[in-house]
């Protein structure tokens, strides 16, 4: 009898933990079979008639602004710049761009147009002088010439055969002087008109140059189209420009939408790419404000798939959802949105 108790005491605590061991396993497989469970539930989701996606309001109409075309000038800092979000009216500036280094080109052109004026003015005097000169010579060769004549037409009777010859010789060097001074005369007109067409040309450059200049200036101010609310344009890190930097010609700096043509630029995973089609609704709501709904009708949908960013490999393709009630007051591009394409009613709506 006492070696059955003994026994059956060695034998306790090994059903104690043959017990505690079957509590532990029982919960584990329940757990892998609700998860297996778990599993095949998110698999079935591609089945689901309702596409879960993010976006953003933008307008399909905007007008992007930037460095002006200015020559030999391929940077800009920038020196003004309305605030973001800021609604401005037609006319009114929104972004200006420092113009010293255009300003003291203009200065220099402009010294250089008044210094070319004086001596266009000084070149016509000098013209009229040297003119006036060859003129003078003309007439003494003209006089000359006459006196030479009177002297020639003596009859040869009247002279020694020696003085007649002198005459004769003093008449044709007369003609030759007048000749000369004909040509000089002509010559010299030739000289100052193109010594005056130059200058004049030059001149003609230079107000050129300041026009352009001032148009430069004028450029360097940039005025609102139309009615909007400003938005500060990202580059591909995600960078907005400020007052103080500089940028590259060519580089957007702000835009200014058509707040009367908002829509929603949503990105569609590759994997739910074919299940997307133009026509089908679409409800979504503004991450600010996500209580309030809005409607919407994919309008365009993008043929190429492109990675979402370089820092999100994945893969995606566009869509644009047409807003059916917009609301212009809550409604800014730029905001992120929540939709849910609606997949059953594009079913529905084919033939």
């Amino acid at each position: 009898m006492m070696n059955l108790l003994a026994v059956q005491k060695s034998l306790q605590p090994n059903s104690r933990m043959a017990v505690l061991g079957l509590l532990i396993i029982i919960p584990v497989l329940v757990g892998g079979c609700s998860g297996g469970q778990e599993e095949t539930a998110a698999k079935g989701l591609p089945g689901s008639n309702v596409i879960r996606v993010t976006g953003e309001m933008e307008s399909a109409n905007s007008a992007y602004f930037g460095p002006p075309v200015v020559p030999n000038i391929w940077q800009h800092t920038i020196s003004f710049m309305v605030p973001e979000g800021r609604r401005v009216r037609a006319g009114m500036p929104i972004l200006k761009f420092d113009a010293q280094e255009v300003m003291a080109r203009l200065r220099d052109k402009s010294n250089a147009l008044n210094e070319k004026k004086k001596q266009l003015q000084k070149q016509k005097i000098v013209a009229r002088e040297a003119i006036a000169e060859g003129k003078l010579k003309k007439k003494e060769a003209v006089a000359d010439l006459g006196k030479a004549r009177l002297k020639a037409d003596i009859p040869i009777e009247l002279l020694a055969s020696r003085e007649y010859r002198e005459n004769k010789l003093i008449l044709k060097q007369a003609e030759s002087q007048l000749a000369l001074a004909k040509q000089m005369l002509v010559k010299e007109q030739r000289v100052q008109d193109t010594e005056i067409d130059i200058l004049q040309r030059e001149i003609v450059v230079l107000k050129s140059e300041i026009a352009q200049h001032r148009t430069s200036i004028d450029s360097m101010t940039i005025k609102a189209p139309g009615p909007g609310v400003v938005i500060y344009t990202a580059d591909h890190r995600n960078n907005k420009f400020e007052v103080g930097d500089n940028v590259w010609m060519g580089r957007r700096v702000m835009e200014l939408p058509d707040l009367s043509q908002l829509q929603v630029h949503l990105e569609i995973p590759e994997r739910e790419s074919a299940r997307i089609a133009v026509g089908q609704q679409v409800k979504f709501t503004l991450d600010a404000s996500p209580e309030s709904q809005f409607a919407g009708e994919i309008i365009e949908l993008a043929s190429v798939i492109h990675t979402k960013s370089r820092n999100q490999p994945a893969r995606v393709v566009d869509a644009i959802v047409g807003t059916i009630n917009p609301d212009q007051r809550m409604m800014r591009p730029g905001m992120s949105v929540s939709a849910e394409i609606q997949l059953q009613k594009a079913a529905s709506s084919s033939p």
